[in-house]
């Protein structure tokens, strides 16, 4: 019997994000996971005001705009106040590991019950495709390192799991949407987080690499490459650290 495959109910209208981008696949597979784990109905999303504020318009849930940077900050004050609800980040690696490299340490050290789902695109999307510190690769040009980046002057992206796992957080992985098996390993990993969420485990970041064709300035087919050939190399698929054998953690 043929499987007739629709899009989930929280998906209520088009998105505006650029063709080839990564941003609406997670967004699917988001919204996927609150509806197969039963927490649509008190699904709370915070995103940026970059690439990831159109999903604020298309999910059918509350949401928020946080600040440029400071999402996991805005993500802490829900989950104080709303301790039932299922909130997650939406945001890109320049709002969470640049201006927000703060906000989501501080969240992670205080092991905040919350889900943060990090785009890491290389590159400052929304804002004019500027270099990101933390994940432009050595040589990409950017509307801000026209002839690549050079590690002598801005030095080297860093890999901020390979960081944030020696926190006290509960769950820290990476994904990739370069072909269907890394696709649904993700969403694996996203569900993984909105469980720890639901079982007050603490805090759990799933960081996605997601092709940006549009301020990459290469065909969406190449762009999927280039995350599998270069990307991958730098920022490897894998979970980092999984405690949530250890049980679950004060949220008063």
């Amino acid at each position: 019997m043929a499987v007739k495959y629709t899009k989930p109910q929280m998906i209520n209208q088009q998105v505006g994000w650029c063709g080839g981008c990564g941003h609406g696949i997670i967004q699917r597979l988001i919204a996927e996971c609150c509806e197969e784990l039963g927490l649509a109905e008190r699904t709370v999303q915070v995103v940026d005001i970059a690439c990831a504020y159109w999903s604020i318009d298309t999910l059918n849930c509350d949401g928020i705009a946080g600040p440029h940077g400071r999402c996991a900050a805005v993500a802490t004050g829900i989950k104080k106040v709303r301790p039932d609800a299922n909130v997650y980040v939406h945001a890109g690696d320049g709002c969470s590991y640049v201006i927000g490299l703060a906000e989501t340490c501080f969240a992670a050290q205080r092991n905040v019950p919350i889900t943060m789902i990090v785009v890491n695109n290389g590159i400052f999307g929304m804002t004019g495709g500027q270099m990101c510190l933390a994940t432009t690769l050595v040589g990409d040009k950017t509307t801000s390192s026209k002839s690549g980046r050079d590690d002598h002057v801005a030095g080297s992206p860093f890999d901020m799991l390979q960081i944030i796992q020696n926190y006290p957080i509960a769950y820290a992985a990476r994904g990739a949407l370069y072909d269907p098996k890394h696709i649904m390993e993700t969403k694996k990993m996203i569900k993984k987080g909105f469980e720890n969420q639901r079982d007050n485990k603490g805090f759990s970041i799933i960081e996605v690499l997601s092709p940006c064709p549009t301020n990459w300035k290469m065909s969406a087919v190449d762009a999927m490459k280039k995350l599998k050939e270069e990307n991958e190399k730098v920022f490897p698929v894998k979970v980092y650290v999984d405690r949530t054998n250890s049980g679950g953690v004060d949220n008063g």
